[in-house]
């Protein structure tokens, strides 16, 4: 445990954050810049026109994803009018959040690429930042939240958030004796034995450094497998079928030896969602609707995209609402009752030991994720570990998305910090602001240690 938003109505909203984001701080404004004909995302907070739907619908296609303009932001809040999906099942009764206001929160600052020492406010505000989500829920209440570009009952994506599902079952299978972290996943995946992917455990794609060349900095090169990936994974009904995903992972080179780097790639979490369906021989939807989301009392169900060529992509494209991505962050705090249905937690203490104890300092910083961590938040001996980006010295834990997804969560303050963005090109970055709420608001002294 060493470590721990009428086409006039429109308008105004438009020309308001345009007044905001020139007079609302009186802070400079930043070099970080987006294309000018981009629509600022509060002009769909009330939804979107028929005539737009229709539009996004038919203009809809993989390069919209990753560039995350105006029909990659419908897309990214209508994922199942896009793309095929399976369902993550809820059941049960609602758990409501009791609500305690804390509108303070709006005051927190932060330095980003958007500006020096800007409150959140300002930051939601400016159309730059495209955050279109956020709620912060203390000690089991909900504290704060706001909604800029999306409606309340939307779905939105959470992107890589949800990849934390994955190693979430993948710590129950294991405690239950049904995988071993320490055996190649070749011992599961027969069909990979010939490849690279023989000398890589469990535990290594678990923690993000497989040693293979998965990292995603690598989406930008068309003949890179990485890119060959999402492409299969991403495109729109009605497109040409990708490559196979066993295909493609059959295409993976090793990069260096497994354990040398914290090397972050979705490949590796969809190699955990492969083991889980192996040990289980159930889909991993279903897996993930009996352990995890149906024991949460969610508001509704979950989607979670299926590739042109069939395979569920467990890696990150999920999609539910705002207030359940909060209630699956609670369950990592000590208000986990608020929201599960049952008399036990679904997160266990001995989950959180190894988190804390698999996060590796050493080899944070030798890949472009931990660079970025240590970027964003400071120069902090943080370390990555069950498919957590960072691992803070305090026991707090952060997971970020494709586009500006974040999921912060700080058992120690009984803390959930969540929202939803449409980065142009996930090019920008704020989760620093997640911090600084749990730092500013809820911490009292500076790295206490997480009492379990």
């Amino acid at each position: 445990m060493n470590f721990i938003c009428t086409h006039f109505f429109r308008l105004a909203l438009v020309s308001l954050s345009l007044i905001s984001l020139f007079i609302g701080s009186g802070n400079a404004i930043a070099d970080y810049t987006i294309p000018d004909d981009l629509t600022p995302v509060n002009a769909w907070r009330f939804g979107y026109s028929a005539d737009e739907a229709l539009e996004f619908r038919r203009a809809y296609t993989y390069q919209d994803f990753v560039d995350t303009g105006d029909t990659g932001t419908y897309m990214f809040s209508r994922l199942g009018e896009l793309i095929p999906t399976a369902t993550l099942y809820r059941r049960g009764p609602v758990a409501n959040f009791l609500r305690k206001p804390m509108p303070e929160i709006a005051d927190v600052t932060a330095t980003t690429q958007l500006g020096e020492n800007m409150t959140l406010s300002e930051a939601m505000e400016d159309e730059r930042s495209r955050m279109r989500a956020i709620a912060v829920v203390h000690n089991g209440k909900l504290v704060f939240e706001r909604y800029i570009g999306i409606r309340p009952r939307d779905s939105h994506l959470w992107q890589s958030c949800s990849k934390t599902l994955s190693s979430l079952l993948i710590h129950m299978l294991a405690e239950e004796g049904k995988i071993s972290l320490d055996a190649p996943v070749t011992d599961y995946l027969e069909e990979l034995a010939d490849t690279g992917w023989a000398q890589v455990t469990v535990a290594d794609v678990l923690h993000q450094k497989s040693g293979m060349n998965v990292e995603e900095d690598n989406v930008s090169n068309p003949e890179h497998p990485v890119a060959q990936f999402y492409k299969s994974a991403l495109s729109a009904r009605g497109e040409p079928s990708g490559t196979p995903q066993d295909e493609i992972l059959r295409e993976i080179d090793v990069l260096q030896d497994p354990g040398e780097a914290f090397q972050y790639g979705s490949i590796n979490t969809q190699i955990l969602g492969l083991l889980i369906e192996r040990v289980t021989g159930k889909p991993w939807n279903d897996v993930a609707s009996r352990r995890v989301w149906g024991k949460i009392g969610m508001e509704g169900d979950g989607k979670v995209a299926i590739t042109s060529t069939g395979e569920l992509l467990n890696g990150g494209v999920i999609a539910g609402r705002l207030r359940d991505f909060a209630r699956y962050g609670t369950i990592y705090t000590p208000s986990w009752d608020v929201v599960t249905t049952g008399i036990k937690p679904i997160v266990s203490d001995s989950y959180f030991d190894k988190v804390y104890a698999a996060a590796d300092k050493d080899i944070f910083d030798r890949g472009y994720m931990g660079q970025r961590m240590l970027e964003n938040f400071g120069p902090l001996e943080m370390g990555a570990s069950y498919q957590w980006d960072a691992v803070f010295p305090d026991g707090d834990l952060y997971k970020s998305g494709r586009s500006g997804q974040a999921l912060y969560v700080s058992p120690e303050t009984d803390t959930v910090v969540v929202w939803f963005s449409t980065t142009w090109k996930s090019s920008l970055w704020l989760e620093g602001y997640a911090r600084e709420i749990v730092t500013q608001i809820f911490r009292d002294a500076p790295f206490p240690l997480p009492d379990r």
